[in-house]
Formats: C-alpha cells, sequence, structure tokens
C-alpha cells in the first residue's frame, strides 16, 4: 500500500512541476508586451486615436494575436507606423481584412520565441549602453554600433534582422539606432539622403538638451572601423562638407537644419572617453577638448 501511494505522491508532484513550468513559460509570453514600448520615428505626428491603433497592432503582433479589430479609417497611417517604425513588422507576413476583423498572418510557427528573442536583444544591447544621461547614453550606443558593423550583400535587409544578426546597411544600421534611441525615450529621426556620387543612404538624427543633431554610423565604420566619433552630432554644415546632399525625413519633409556646434571638435577627433558627464576628445594636434554632456 505505501508503495502505490508513494508512486501516486511522485506522479502528482510531477505533475505539478509541470504545470507550473507551463504557466509561467505562458506567463512570460503573455507578459513580453510589457517589456517593450511601441515607439515610432519622430518625423511623423498623428492624432491620438492613430496613435492608438498603431499600439494595437504592435500589441496583436507582440502578443501573437491572430485577430485584429481596428478602425479601418485609420488604418493606412497606423500601418505606415507600423512599417516604419516598429522591428518586429518583419515577422508578420501579412494583415488582411474579412467583414469583421483584421487577420495577422505571420512568417513563423516560432513566433513566440522570436518575440522574445528580440526584446532580449534589445534590452541587452540598452543594458550596455547604460547611462542615467541621454547624451552619455546616445555616445555609447553609437558607438556600439559603428564598431561593430557587419555590411550586408541584401539591399533590403530589415532593421529586426539587423539587430538579431548584426548585419545590415546603412538604413537598417540607421534604423537600428533610431529605434533604441527611442526606446529610450529620446526623439529620433531617419534620414534618407544622398552621397556625393548620386547613390542613396541614410542617416539618422536625434534631439539632444533641445537642439537635433545628425548622425552617420555607416560613414563612421568606413572611415575608421567605428572606433571614433567624427560623424557624432553633426551640423547640417558638416553633413554637406562630407557629401551628403538632398536630406529628407522619412515622410518626405525635408531634414530640419542642425546649427548647434557643441559636438564641433569631433571632425577631427583622434581619440575619445567618457569621463563623468563629460565627453573628453583629442584630435589631430593633440589638443584636448572636454564637452559637457
Amino acid at each position: 500500500m505505501k508503495k502505490y501511494l508513494s508512486f501516486f505522491i511522485c506522479i502528482v508532484l510531477a505533475a505539478a512541476v509541470f504545470s507550473s513550468c507551463k504557466s509561467e513559460e505562458k506567463a512570460d509570453s503573455s507578459n513580453a508586451y510589457d517589456l517593450i514600448s511601441y515607439t515610432y520615428d519622430s518625423a511623423y505626428s498623428y492624432d491620438d486615436a492613430t496613435i492608438r491603433a498603431y499600439n494595437g497592432i504592435c500589441e496583436a503582433v507582440v502578443k501573437g494575436e491572430e485577430e485584429l479589430r481596428l478602425n479601418s479609417g485609420m488604418l493606412d497611417d497606423a500601418l505606415q507606423l507600423f512599417y516604419t517604425s516598429f522591428p518586429l513588422n518583419s515577422i508578420v507576413e501579412s494583415i488582411t481584412p474579412t467583414e469583421s476583423v483584421y487577420i495577422i498572418k505571420y512568417k513563423s510557427d516560432e513566433h513566440a520565441n522570436e518575440v522574445n528573442d528580440f526584446i532580449n536583444k534589445k534590452n541587452e544591447i540598452q543594458t550596455e549602453c547604460s547611462s542615467e544621461n541621454d547624451a552619455a547614453f546616445t555616445v555609447k550606443l553609437y558607438s556600439c554600433i559603428a564598431s561593430s558593423i557587419k555590411p550586408s550583400d541584401n539591399s533590403a535587409i530589415s532593421c529586426y534582422e539587423t539587430i538579431m544578426t548584426g548585419e545590415g546597411t546603412s538604413f537598417s544600421y540607421s534604423n537600428m539606432f533610431e529605434y533604441i534611441l527611442q526606446q529610450r525615450g529620446i526623439k529620433a529621426y531617419h534620414i534618407l539622403c544622398e552621397k556625393e556620387d548620386g547613390s542613396s543612404k541614410a542617416m539618422s538624427a536625434a534631439e539632444l538638451g533641445g537642439e537635433i543633431y545628425y548622425f552617420d554610423l555607416y560613414a563612421e565604420y568606413e572611415d575608421n572601423s567605428g572606433k571614433l566619433l567624427k560623424y557624432f552630432g553633426m551640423t547640417s554644415e558638416d553633413a554637406k562638407n562630407n557629401g551628403i546632399k538632398n536630406m529628407i525625413y522619412t515622410n518626405r519633409n525635408p531634414s530640419d537644419t542642425a546649427s548647434d556646434n557643441r559636438f564641433e571638435a569631433l571632425r577631427d577627433c583622434v581619440s575619445w572617453k567618457i569621463e563623468g558627464e563629460s565627453l573628453s576628445t583629442t584630435d589631430s594636434s593633440n589638443k584636448i577638448v572636454q564637452i559637457a554632456l
């Protein structure tokens, strides 16, 4: 009798442990949306209803929902934000209307793992660049990305793929930089532009201390393997001097003029380091300049 009782207890305990693990797994998946903000390119300006619709699409995708109820009058604008600003759009194959709802079809059965892996990677990058100071965080993030660039032959590679694989183009790396800044709460903009030879590329813009600056991570990589800050915090004139022209936002409006010279000393940067609330940079004449962050 004792033998059967012990066996029964073992089965009950095993079932309880298994049930606990499954519940924890379900909780992890269902609560994933709490660990991500539904940010968007700062060039866009929509009313609250459209933003709520955009948030609804993002949340549905993060939770793996297959049906979405949405006011059709807001769909185009909400989807514009979704496809330009939310990296996880890459795991969605289609969003198709029916008579009553929109059907979301995913590219893979591994949806939950893809979402969790993405959120973990995003958090890992943010933690690596951690700082209480927005400007210091931006410097660290810029350096982290520019110094680890791996050029991709796929001109259509997405921000999601670049975050997950580390490979990309000026377009996807700029999107990555902007997205992580936005997750921090910093206003960031995607900049479409042309090089001197007429070929297209992308840069980024961001607001620090109420001023707008331009950032060219890919030029940093091509110039010095991303080890310096020559293309960090540029003015419009700096960009022009680098052969950049026809700068526009993703909404096709001309990009704003950046004129603040706070980071001017970085144009001749040969080394740098963050010291407390200051960025210390050394130029080619061995002159050291402290830039307040």
